[in-house]
Protein backbone atom coordinates (compact mmCIF):
# COMPACT_ATOMS: atom_id res chain seq x y z
CA UNK A 1 0.00 0.00 0.00
CA UNK A 2 2.99 2.27 0.80
CA UNK A 3 4.72 2.15 -3.06
CA UNK A 4 1.01 2.58 -4.32
CA UNK A 5 0.97 6.24 -2.63
CA UNK A 6 4.29 7.00 -3.46
CA UNK A 7 3.97 6.42 -6.61
CA UNK A 8 1.11 8.00 -7.13
CA UNK A 9 2.55 11.35 -5.71
CA UNK A 10 5.34 10.72 -8.30
CA UNK A 11 3.06 10.99 -10.93
CA UNK A 12 1.18 13.89 -9.73
CA UNK A 13 4.69 15.46 -9.38
CA UNK A 14 5.43 14.74 -12.96
CA UNK A 15 2.34 15.63 -14.10
CA UNK A 16 2.67 19.13 -12.28
CA UNK A 17 6.35 19.06 -13.53
CA UNK A 18 5.27 18.92 -17.28
CA UNK A 19 2.69 21.29 -16.84
CA UNK A 20 4.19 24.30 -15.58
CA UNK A 21 6.84 23.62 -18.58
CA UNK A 22 4.32 23.82 -21.08
CA UNK A 23 2.57 26.84 -19.52
CA UNK A 24 6.49 28.99 -19.62
CA UNK A 25 7.05 27.48 -23.28
CA UNK A 26 3.58 29.17 -24.56
CA UNK A 27 4.71 32.37 -22.56
CA UNK A 28 7.36 32.29 -24.55
CA UNK A 29 5.75 31.91 -27.45
CA UNK A 30 2.94 34.66 -27.61
CA UNK A 31 6.25 37.04 -26.41
CA UNK A 32 8.20 36.18 -29.19
CA UNK A 33 4.97 36.27 -31.47
CA UNK A 34 4.14 39.66 -29.71
CA UNK A 35 8.10 41.01 -30.11
CA UNK A 36 7.53 39.74 -33.94
CA UNK A 37 4.66 41.84 -34.64
CA UNK A 38 5.59 45.10 -32.88
CA UNK A 39 8.85 45.05 -34.61
CA UNK A 40 7.51 44.39 -37.88
CA UNK A 41 5.18 47.06 -37.44
CA UNK A 42 7.93 49.49 -36.47
CA UNK A 43 9.85 48.87 -39.95
CA UNK A 44 7.00 49.09 -41.74
CA UNK A 45 6.44 52.20 -40.52
CA UNK A 46 9.49 53.94 -39.44
CA UNK A 47 11.98 52.23 -41.54
CA UNK A 48 12.79 55.67 -43.46
CA UNK A 49 12.89 57.76 -40.09
CA UNK A 50 15.42 55.57 -38.65
CA UNK A 51 17.47 56.27 -41.34
CA UNK A 52 17.71 59.47 -41.41
CA UNK A 53 21.05 61.28 -40.08
CA UNK A 54 20.15 62.00 -36.99
CA UNK A 55 17.67 59.74 -36.74
CA UNK A 56 14.21 61.75 -35.70
CA UNK A 57 11.34 59.40 -35.06
CA UNK A 58 7.58 61.04 -35.02
CA UNK A 59 5.30 61.02 -31.65
CA UNK A 60 4.16 57.52 -33.32
CA UNK A 61 7.11 55.80 -34.26
CA UNK A 62 8.84 56.68 -31.22
CA UNK A 63 5.56 54.87 -29.53
CA UNK A 64 6.09 51.94 -32.06
CA UNK A 65 9.58 51.68 -30.86
CA UNK A 66 8.93 51.65 -27.04
CA UNK A 67 6.61 48.80 -28.14
CA UNK A 68 8.92 46.55 -29.53
CA UNK A 69 11.55 47.22 -26.49
CA UNK A 70 8.70 46.42 -24.00
CA UNK A 71 8.09 43.14 -25.92
CA UNK A 72 11.64 42.33 -26.25
CA UNK A 73 12.12 42.97 -22.36
CA UNK A 74 9.35 40.86 -21.57
CA UNK A 75 10.58 38.11 -24.40
CA UNK A 76 14.02 38.30 -22.68
CA UNK A 77 12.64 38.44 -18.91
CA UNK A 78 10.53 34.91 -19.70
CA UNK A 79 13.46 33.05 -21.48
CA UNK A 80 15.99 33.91 -18.24
CA UNK A 81 13.41 33.21 -15.68
CA UNK A 82 14.35 29.65 -14.07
Amino acid sequence: MHSATRLFVMAAVLTLAATGCQSRQSKIDTFQKEYDQAEAQFRKDCNEEFLKVPPTLSPKCADEDKAAKEAWSKLQSERTRQ
